[in-house]
């Protein structure tokens, strides 16, 4: 970016960082959302609470549904990370040199 551009644009400095902000919390809540450590933590407790007599049969279903399609979007998205060559989640990012050792 030129000297003469770079001025032009300084006053859309601040949207472009609200913008940037904003996309970074959108990103961070939705690999929460797909965690799927996560999600299996959520169908635990939410058999429990089923065993236990806080949720009836039906709501335990549609949680449970809810949950089990999170948790395959959560796999389609490890998949497609690993085809764009990203390493799957909880794989090891050292490289190793061509002996074998990191």
């Amino acid at each position: 970016m030129g000297l003469f551009t770079g001025l032009l644009t300084l006053p859309l400095a601040p949207v472009r960082g609200v913008a940037w902000v904003a996309e970074q919390i959108m990103d961070e809540a939705e690999r929460q959302l797909y965690d799927e450590a996560t999600i299996r933590r959520e169908l635990l407790v939410l058999e429990l609470e089923f065993e236990e007599g806080v949720i009836d049969e039906l709501e335990l279903r549609d949680r449970e549904e809810e949950l089990l399609q999170r948790l395959e979007v959560s796999h389609a998205r490890a998949r497609m990370e690993v085809a764009d060559g990203q390493p799957e989640p909880g794989q090891d990012e050292r490289a190793e040199d061509e002996n074998g050792r990191q």
